[in-house]
């Protein structure tokens, strides 16, 4: 097995993570075939509860098959605000009301190394391990 950490290669001996990579790379590609195959099914029923909540105030809808299957689609909608000065004047008094303000800080790459050897800094932070990535080349 070949293990490449930057530029630099080199061959190991592990069965188990042999095993392993051949393992999670099928059962990836199988998954991401069985997505593409859900996705196709989940167009039709979605159009579908459309097309029945079209005149109700509903945003759920349940369906149970002859089989006995049942499935429960939610629709909604994602809104951001995407012109605050506008939408303030539209509202008025009632934009503080109705628009929830955030704040939010996020640290930039050097300061997260810094961070990383100063403990200091790591009193101002919350620092988690994040969990590993994957991905089949």
């Amino acid at each position: 097995m070949l293990v490449k950490i930057g530029k630099n290669e080199t061959k190991i001996h592990d069965k188990s993570l042999e095993s392993a990579v051949d393992e999670f790379a099928y059962l990836k590609r199988k998954i991401d075939s069985l997505n593409d195959e859900l996705k196709a099914y989940k167009d039709i029923i979605a159009n579908k509860a459309n097309e029945l909540l079209e005149n109700s105030d509903a945003l759920s809808i349940g369906f149970e098959s002859i089989s006995g299957n049942k499935l429960k689609v939610t629709l909604g909608w994602d809104v951001k605000v995407k012109d605050a000065d506008t939408l303030a004047l539209l509202l008025g008094d009632k934009f503080s009301l109705l628009v929830k303000e955030e704040k939010i800080y996020k640290p930039e790459k050097r300061l997260k190394e810094l961070a990383l050897d100063d403990d200091g800094l790591k009193e101002c932070l919350e620092i988690k391990e994040k969990a590993p990535s994957f991905y089949v080349l």
